[in-house]
């Protein structure tokens, strides 16, 4: 019986050679580019695993900068959640939103369908791949988490998250594919479960209320009547208290024109029947009231038209190189 399909990246004697081969390596994910304390010695590496439903694996990563940008994101049009947790090493994820610190012991959470920057030192991580419709009722909330560390070092949830993550990655080898599905599925709730809420700090009552209100929002993005006097009508909220839960996306008028324009990519990108949709359609679907204030809020977000957007089931090729197969995996991940 086959093995569970892996994907290993070794690196070059020669430095020169190894830091080319290690930027093509994660074209599918990042743009890659070195700073002042850039090794690319033996020490780096990387094994991904594809358990069919979700991608899983562990990273040797030297010191180093990231990019996704808008453009790589809807060039590419997948819409999945890269979940890395550091074992060693230190980092700052930049969102348009926050800069945030991460250390060992870390998980960092990052929305494949967003713009993000990352600075990091020598790290060693473990990864978890999955696409957004797996994560079930959670997946609503992954516009709010992106670029959001959550620890281990209390969290008994997150905890054993990490430890089934470990302990999969490193038996993965040894595994037969018909145990694959199983893990995955196994991963997947656990990743669901130890996700963090948007607004994990705030009291037990303001989350709830938090959640709720990011619900409605979600359900409610074609209306173009969604906002601050529909959501306070709705909620009994005063809107010093409906600000107060926003106030780190911009407020609530921001965060509403982000989960607008993350659902239009999440249309442009993989439409119901396969087909790349009519632009006007996705516009009024989301809430724009027209199609050219549409394109307009969108190419500031991503950087690119909407025309410009690849559909998933026709996307454009990545680049080739050391992770064309990684990439291909990517790609093809959730359909």
């Amino acid at each position: 019986m086959s093995g569970i399909p892996v994907d290993r990246f070794a690196p070059d004697l020669d430095p020169a050679a190894a830091w080319k081969a290690w930027t093509e390596h994660l074209a599918p994910i990042f743009d890659v580019r070195p700073v002042p304390e850039t090794h690319a010695g033996p020490e780096i590496g990387m094994r991904s695993y594809n358990l069919g439903s979700i991608l899983v694996g562990e990273v040797s990563a030297p010191a180093q900068m990231l990019e996704r940008s808008g453009r790589m994101a809807a060039r590419q049009g997948v819409d999945h959640v890269l979940i890395q947790l550091y074992r060693r090493g230190t980092g700052v994820v930049r969102t348009d939103r926050a800069e945030v610190e991460i250390g060992p012991s870390d998980f960092v959470i990052y929305d494949l369908a967003q713009p993000v920057a990352i600075t990091s030192s020598a790290v060693t991580a473990t990864n978890i791949l999955v696409p957004r419709v797996v994560l079930g009722d959670r997946a609503a909330h992954i516009d709010s988490l992106h670029g959001s560390v959550f620890g281990t070092a209390s969290d008994r949830v997150a905890q054993i998250f990490g430890s089934y993550l470990s302990e999969v990655v490193a038996h993965c080898g040894d595994l037969t594919i018909q145990r694959a599905a199983g893990l995955a599925q196994a991963a997947a709730s656990l990743c669901a479960t130890a996700l963090p809420n948007p607004s994990g700090d705030a009291a037990v009552t303001e989350r709830r209320i938090g959640l709720a209100v990011r619900t409605f929002i979600q359900d409610n993005l074609g209306s173009p009547d969604l906002g601050p006097e529909m959501i306070c009508a709705r909620f009994g909220l005063s809107r010093a208290t409906l600000y107060r839960q926003f106030a780190a996306d911009d407020g609530v008028q921001s965060y509403i024109r982000h989960c607008r324009l993350a659902q239009a990519m999440r249309l442009l990108t993989a439409p119901p029947d396969g087909g790349r949709p009519r632009i006007s359609s996705v516009a009024y679907a989301t809430g724009f009231s027209d199609e050219r204030s549409f394109s307009r809020a969108f190419k500031r977000r991503y950087g690119c038209l909407p025309r410009d957007v690849a559909v998933r089931r026709v996307v454009e090729p990545l680049r080739s190189g050391a992770g064309h197969q990684l990439g291909e995996w990517v790609q093809r991940l959730g359909l």
